[in-house]
């Protein structure tokens, strides 16, 4: 015989040994020897225990789809909490927005209420003096600003 022919004699017997091996391989054991180490095998030894077969992986497969399911149902659910804890966090940053402006808008408001004269400064850094109506006017602006932030009545 020829080098390729043995060559393809070797090759052919190869592969049936292989399809052969993989019908027998759906089954995997386990055993540990006198060493105390451990042995996988497609094989049964005595003593050995059974790690894995064709149906448990069969089963497992099924089984990663509904994990899969679950894990999905799982990624909405933590979507929808996060979710829910950005708009917390919203709500709370403009609560304490509102709360500063509302702290300012009272000291302007009682300044207001407390001057006897009110005046604006125009750009050169003139002071313009209000009239008891524009002041009136300022006045009740400044309240209607505080009532907003602060609620009606503070």
């Amino acid at each position: 015989m020829s080098r390729s022919t043995v060559f393809l004699l070797a090759a052919s017997v190869a592969v049936v040994l292989g399809a052969v091996g993989t019908a027998r391989a759906d089954t995997v054991y386990e055993w540990t020897d006198a060493h105390g180490q451990v042995h996988y095998t497609d094989q049964w030894v005595p003593g050995a225990k059974v790690v894995t077969t064709a149906d448990a992986l069969h089963a497992a497969a099924a089984d990663s789809g509904a994990d899969k399911a679950i894990q999905k149902e799982g990624d909405v659910a933590s979507q929808g909490l996060k979710e829910q804890q950005q708009a917390a966090s919203v709500q709370q940053d403009e609560a304490k927005a509102r709360a500063a402006r509302c702290t300012q808008e009272k000291e302007q408001y009682q300044k207001m209420i407390e001057s006897r004269r009110i005046f604006t400064t125009d750009k050169n850094g003139n002071r313009t003096y209000m009239s008891d109506a524009e002041m009136d006017a300022a006045r009740l602006q400044a309240r209607q600003a505080m009532d907003a932030d602060c609620g009606t009545g503070s």
